[in-house]
């Protein structure tokens, strides 16, 4: 029986508590939303800037594509008003396009790492095959 400096057991073995186990799964989902933000980020600001060709930013951000599409504008007033109606709008249309960037790269993230530890998967479990 392992016991501390101090006498005493470590209260995961008293309690019988084991540790919590995450599966593979679990966790290239977990680091596959990590990693989905700032792609995401990256995605909308450069979609939003006028560096690159349209076309080329709905194909790494197509959020922004459909950001425009979805998001309505409503009825403006007068004056100021309508300066403010803007720029509600395009804050509404980035968050939506934020939002759907990064649900776009996590998925994109997760797919990559799935196929690639199944191909480490099968490397490790029949390595006589591979030539």
């Amino acid at each position: 029986m392992l016991l501390k400096a101090n006498g005493r057991q470590p209260l995961s073995r008293v309690l019988g508590w084991e540790p919590i186990r995450i599966s593979a799964r679990l966790k290239r989902a977990i680091w596959s939303s990590f990693a989905a933000l700032p792609c995401g980020v990256i995605a909308t600001v450069l979609s939003d800037s006028t560096v690159l060709f349209n076309a080329f930013g709905y194909v790494f951000a197509p959020g922004t594509m459909l950001a425009i599409r979805v998001v309505r504008i409503e009825e403006s007033h007068r004056g100021i008003g309508v300066f403010l109606d803007i720029l509600h709008w395009y804050g509404r249309a980035m968050s939506f396009a934020l939002l759907v960037n990064t649900i776009f790269y996590a998925l994109f993230i997760f797919g990559v790492a799935s196929i690639v530890s199944g191909l480490k998967e099968k490397e490790q479990a029949s390595p006589e095959l591979l030539v």
